[in-house]
């Protein structure tokens, strides 16, 4: 009985903290994931647009929606930018990365 509810922990940590890339390319990045899961989400995106020396800039996050894996899932899309790009706060300055 114990090995299962040791099986059913771990499942359960997988569906929370799993994440599948939906599209990608140099230039953004898109991620199908739990609704509760954004940090792991940032850092895939993170991860990938730094490969191409760019930062990830999150700019669309789909509503919550059933699915098969996940209680609700959502889409992520990130834009991969260059540091010139990245958005600039109301004093004019980059926000720290």
């Amino acid at each position: 009985m114990e090995k299962y509810k040791c099986l059913a922990a771990v499942l359960s940590l997988t569906i929370v903290a799993g994440c599948a890339v939906v599209e990608k390319d140099g230039d953004h990045i898109a991620i199908r994931h739990s609704s509760e899961n954004n940090l792991f989400v940032q850092h895939e995106a993170d991860e990938h647009c730094a490969y191409f020396g760019k930062k990830a800039v999150k700019v669309q996050e789909s509503d919550p929606m059933a699915s098969i894996l996940f209680l609700r899932s959502r889409v992520s899309t990130f834009k991969c930018v260059h540091e010139s790009e990245l958005p600039k706060d109301a004093d004019g300055k980059k926000p720290a990365s």
